[in-house]
């Protein structure tokens, strides 16, 4: 489990690649010797939070869900989370986003958790050591091409990523498939730890864009 909340940390973070933690510019400027305030930092650039610009073009209502399967030669049978994601508020300055997780584990345990609201901003400030250009922009070294997925009847135009991380049972080779026609993203996901023989799949098991 702690695997999997690493996997589902990692793809939403990959989805939102150019976003850092930002420390506050005034930490590094010195005080005036006359004076006991520290000088105002300069105005950052703004642009769109990722999140914002991958539901912001879809009406209110929009939902998807997504499924997630593990299977480990460490753990017998499968373990299967449904997510799904709804819009349910929209503006020109931010979004809302509830989701809420249904659990199958391999023994037939059912759990499932009460829904959950994310609030977010539209525009955020570019981080300090970051060109505006750059934002959005895989890293430097990731691996990524433009491949088609058909989901549900449809073929999205994707971007394939893959990466590569540190878990606790070895090396996680991840690929994602995005696109910008599927709201949240995420169209597929592939994650294997091949030390324990672990496959994480995530799909798409259903969409619903109302008409606008």
């Amino acid at each position: 489990m702690i695997r999997r909340a690493i996997l589902l940390v990692f793809i939403c973070a990959s989805l939102a690649s150019c976003e850092r933690t930002i420390e506050s510019p005034a930490a590094h400027r010195d005080a005036d010797p006359q004076s006991n305030t520290l000088p105002s930092p300069p105005p950052r650039e703004m642009v769109e939070h990722p999140t914002y610009k991958l539901w912001g073009h879809f009406p209110v209502g929009t939902r998807v869900a997504l499924k997630t399967t593990t299977d480990s030669r460490l753990t017998p049978g499968q373990t299967v989370t449904t997510i799904v994601y709804t819009l349910r508020e929209k503006t020109d300055d931010h979004i809302v986003v509830e989701s809420q997780a249904t659990t199958l584990y391999h023994g037939g345990r059912v759990e499932k958790n009460p829904p959950t609201s994310v609030r977010t901003q539209r525009l955020i400030a570019l981080p300090p050591d970051m060109k505006k250009e750059d934002w959005g922009k895989a890293p430097p070294g990731q691996e990524s091409a433009e491949e088609e997925i058909t989901v549900l009847g449809k073929t999205y135009k994707c971007l394939k990523k893959k990466t590569r991380s540190s878990t606790d049972a070895g090396e996680m080779i991840t690929t994602t498939w995005t696109s910008p026609e599927m709201p949240g993203g995420l169209v597929q996901s592939i994650a294997e730890v091949q030390a324990v023989q672990e496959v994480t799949t995530i799909e798409v098991t259903e969409v619903e864009i109302p008409e606008k």
